[in-house]
């Protein structure tokens, strides 16, 4: 399992990531406005669809930020947790939340 935490470690640390991380977030923050002022997502419809999508993104955020968590506890004695690190952390939290949330409002846009 150490090499799992060491994996996520040294992803979190380049600073490579963090530039993508950071342009991804601007198309999905915007794409994410668009859906909400949709016409189709101003009736009860809408909000009862982003309402639910917003609740699984929520979860999503919990289940992800523990994993962090753990993934810190395991690694922060033998490592220095740096700007960098938590800059990338944050970034990723953001943009892959935003992600969830557009994919659960497309799914459930098609079941109901």
């Amino acid at each position: 399992m150490q090499t799992f935490y060491e994996f996520i470690w040294n992803l979190f640390n380049n600073k490579m990531l963090f530039i993508v991380g950071a342009w991804a977030g601007i198309p999905l923050t915007l794409i994410l406005l668009i859906m909400f002022a949709r016409k189709k997502n101003r009736d009860e419809r809408g909000w009862k669809i982003i309402g639910k999508a917003s609740i699984i993104s929520f979860i999503y955020l919990i289940l992800v930020v523990n994993l962090l968590a753990k993934i810190l506890g395991y690694v922060v004695d033998t490592h220095e947790v740096h700007y960098l690190f938590v800059g990338n952390a944050i970034q990723w939290f953001y943009d892959t939340v935003i992600i969830v949330e557009i994919v659960a409002m497309l799914i459930l846009r098609k079941i109901e």
